[in-house]
């Protein structure tokens, strides 16, 4: 049996954030729903916080019939809705357990008041709020270290697949660096491009003026760069001047640095200065761990057995995990409360189906040669060609890997479509790679975000025959 604590207006919001994401599409989920709370709820009125004044906009003229029926049925009686931008020095967070059930000192670091403008970050991604296993716990501690020592590691470059942890990490360093009084600038690539396009012409000095005088600058998604050399030029600089002041910068990517190919040399090679700490898909146990915090988020409490079932399925990302606690929350009080095995396994049964439909297509051969050709920079041609260079080779193997492992071809049949290599060429490939997965995060991130690739085209496949 569930057993639920009094509601609050975060807890409130988290029911029915797990029925709107069984309602409205992955897309419209991911960008407008995942990252808003729940603030306040009084006088008949129900807040909803959100990041920027674009998603407010969205979430009011094209969200606000969808969500205001979804909240009426979570509540059990109508209510009016308003959507505001949270900023850290605004409110207090949403709380997430009742008064009873706080913690105490829940107030966290990154609201006590500073001198510094307080960074446009979400409030809930902090240090306290990052699950750590062994998968992150490298990039968790170079993290920590960005805070604590800034500039040692300078820059340091968080990289992974989509929904593992990176922009929770870039915005737990912007939060405690903020708690220490420094100016944090958080932006998305592309943010810092549009702001640069915005600046032309007689704006750039206020540009500048802001990017290049903070003490922390974090970048999300900075592969957005690649093939636009005029922001990578502004960026290029603005990292010279930040960087010989001695100020901290941290970024985000989906690969390593040196395998970024639509990047200058110039600046690739700045951003191999530092560390790079790299982030893997969970495995049980931090899945596990991942779903107690979350759980204890929600002020409900699911039995042991009820978050092993959800965690023995194979997530690829730490958003996908979330999805299916939240569906789960969401699906047990329809069913009498009773968190059982098979209601659990009801609840979840889309994204099994789904999850079943990917496994029974594998992706063709010339399918894996393009994803790794797109990832490593090399061109399909050069895989199949009888270049010996060292980039080539390695995307050669680390396709031989990947036709062995997801595609499940013979040695035979992946010898004769990478260019007719024996039997030995082969194998001695997938042992190469094989071992650097167990010791080497660049290829372990190249394997995984092949892979991504591979599951986004079957999807896009699928949806496009359906």
């Amino acid at each position: 049996m569930t057993t639920t604590a009094p509601q609050t207006p975060a807890t409130t919001w988290a029911a029915t954030l797990g029925q709107l994401q069984m309602i409205v599409t992955p897309a419209n989920y991911d960008t407008w729903l995942r990252e808003t709370v729940g603030l306040r709820h009084s006088d008949g009125c129900f807040v909803v916080g959100a990041q920027n004044d674009f998603a407010t906009e969205w979430l009011q003229t094209k969200l606000r019939p969808l969500i205001l029926k979804t909240l009426a049925r979570v509540l059990g009686h109508a209510v009016e809705i308003a959507f505001e931008v949270v900023r850290a020095h605004d409110a207090p967070p949403p709380v997430l357990l009742a008064a009873d059930d706080a913690p105490s000192g829940d107030v966290p670091a990154f609201l006590r008041r500073t001198n510094a403008p307080p960074p446009a970050l979400n409030p809930a991604l902090t240090f306290d709020t990052f699950v750590v296993g062994d998968e992150n716990r490298m990039a968790h501690d170079a993290a920590r270290r960005a805070v604590d020592t800034p500039a040692v590691t300078n820059p340091l470059t968080i990289v992974g697949a989509a929904g593992l942890g990176k922009t929770h990490l870039l915005s737990a360093i912007g939060h405690a660096a903020h708690a220490q009084g420094r100016t944090v600038i958080y932006a998305p690539a592309e943010r810092f491009g549009n702001d640069y396009v915005r600046a032309l012409p007689g704006k750039i000095e206020q540009f500048r003026q802001r990017y290049r005088t903070a003490d922390v600058l974090l970048i999300d998604d900075v592969q957005f760069f690649e093939g636009k050399e005029k922001f990578q030029d502004e960026f290029f600089h603005t990292f010279n001047d930040l960087h010989a002041a001695g100020k901290q910068i941290v970024v985000c990517g989906d690969r390593m640095p040196a395998h970024m190919t639509g990047l200058t040399d110039a600046l690739r090679s700045r951003l191999q200065w530092g560390l790079a700490a790299d982030l893997r898909k969970p495995s049980f146990a931090t899945r596990l761990a991942i779903l107690r915090a979350k759980a204890r988020q929600h002020a409900a409490q699911l039995p042991e057995a009820a978050l092993e079932t959800i965690a023995e399925r194979c997530c690829q990302s730490v958003r996908e995990l979330e999805g299916c606690l939240n569906r789960v929350l969401a699906y047990i009080p329809l069913v009498g409360g009773n968190a059982t095995p098979e209601a659990i396994e009801k609840a979840l049964s889309p994204f099994a189906a789904a999850d079943a439909a990917a496994a029974a297509v594998a992706p063709d051969a010339d399918a894996v040669v393009a994803a790794v050709a797109r990832r490593t920079g090399v061109t399909p041609a050069d895989i199949r060609g009888r270049s010996r260079s060292r980039d080539v080779t390695y995307a050669r193997h680390l396709a031989m890997y990947l036709l062995k492992e997801d595609a499940h071809s013979t040695i035979a049949e992946i010898g004769r479509h990478l260019g007719h290599r024996d039997h030995s060429t082969v194998l001695a490939g997938i042992a190469r790679i094989t071992g650097e997965l167990k010791t080497r995060p660049e290829t372990r991130a190249d394997a995984e975000a092949s892979r991504e690739a591979l599951r986004a085209s079957a999807a896009e496949v699928r949806s496009q025959a359906g």
